[in-house]
């Protein structure tokens, strides 16, 4: 019996894990980090042919549609559409004066379930006073968004 001193510790041992939970909470995930793909903020009171600048200079791959198209409110609009890797920025302006009318962002893998990852590409907040912020809703799936359009506040 020369381990008897050491038996009652072991009983304690042993309960002390019994009486931990079944089911542990679930460790949190690490943020993934969004990387922005266009800076949205920074063209605000641009035209369109003053966009094209520094947008041109950031890797991008510019997809010009000058063929204005005729809205139901009676304008006109063209659009210039961008390209960084995965991410369109939809430049929408008005052909006469080059207006911007509004920005659209989305990505080639299409749907998502938060449209704030799609607001961080284009370096908005959800809370930014600036925008009119108009998440995009899918017509098969209207919880999941194809992507976010940015109207400029007058």
């Amino acid at each position: 019996m020369r381990y008897a001193t050491l038996l009652p510790l072991a009983l304690l041992l042993g309960c002390a894990t019994a009486e931990q939970p079944a089911a542990e909470a679930p460790a949190a995930m690490p943020a993934v980090r969004i990387e922005r793909a266009f800076d949205v903020p920074a063209l605000v009171g641009m035209n369109a042919d003053q966009i094209a600048r520094p947008l041109s200079g950031q890797s991008t791959r510019p997809d010009h549609d000058r063929t204005p198209r005729e809205l139901p409110s009676g304008t006109t609009e063209a659009i210039y559409t961008y390209w960084r890797d995965t991410t369109a920025l939809v430049v929408s302006y008005n052909p006469e004066t080059l207006r911007i009318n509004s920005y659209f962002i989305k990505t080639k893998h299409a749907l998502t379930s938060d449209y704030t990852t799609l607001l961080k590409l284009a370096n908005v907040s959800q809370y930014d006073k600036r925008w009119s912020i108009e998440p995009m809703s899918s017509v098969s799936n209207p919880q999941l968004y194809t992507g976010v359009k940015l109207v400029p506040q007058q």
